[in-house]
């Protein structure tokens, strides 16, 4: 994303300098990665309609951001500053989307850790504690728990995966 809010704000400074959006767009020096084959897509003058060729939301914001100012003329450097600033919006968001799920990993990790840990402490240092985890009822409730705390351990990391990709 980073990639693609420097190729916008390189645009804009080259539309702002005087240059036309297609020359800016040939002779930017911001190109990430796969930044020409999108050429076809941001230009649909010079090529085939819109293609829909899977793409990142991010190229789909610069995609539509090109051909809005090419197509639709006005103010060039005002349309591209504003698609850059919608990406930066977007990197703010999955920053702290992935802050907030290292603390969700975090507090699945105690959550897990911490009846294990209780449990193997209390069959070290109790007598009576080990005689009913050994009995039948004990040792059923502790592979209940022991099932219990492996799902809230998956149930947590899956959403935390979800969380971190921000859907």
């Amino acid at each position: 994303t980073e990639a693609w809010v420097a190729l916008l704000d390189a645009l804009a400074a080259d539309g702002r300098a005087g240059a036309s959006l297609r020359a800016a767009w040939a002779t930017s020096a911001a190109w990430p990665a796969g930044a020409a084959a999108l050429h076809r897509d941001a230009f649909p003058a010079d090529a085939a309609p819109l293609q829909h060729s899977p793409r990142s939301a991010d190229e789909t914001v610069v995609v539509h951001a090109v051909r809005v100012a090419t197509e639709l003329g006005g103010p060039v450097a005002a349309t591209l500053d504003a698609a850059a600033a919608l990406l930066r919006e977007r990197l703010t968001a999955r920053a702290e989307a992935l802050a907030h799920a290292a603390q969700a990993r975090l507090s699945a990790r105690v959550l897990t850790a911490v009846p294990l840990v209780f449990a193997g402490w209390s069959a070290l240092t109790s007598g009576s504690f080990r005689a009913a985890l050994l009995s039948p009822p004990g040792a059923a409730c502790a592979l209940g728990g022991g099932l219990l705390n492996l799902t809230g351990w998956a149930w947590m990391r899956r959403l935390v995966r979800i969380a971190a990709r921000g859907d």
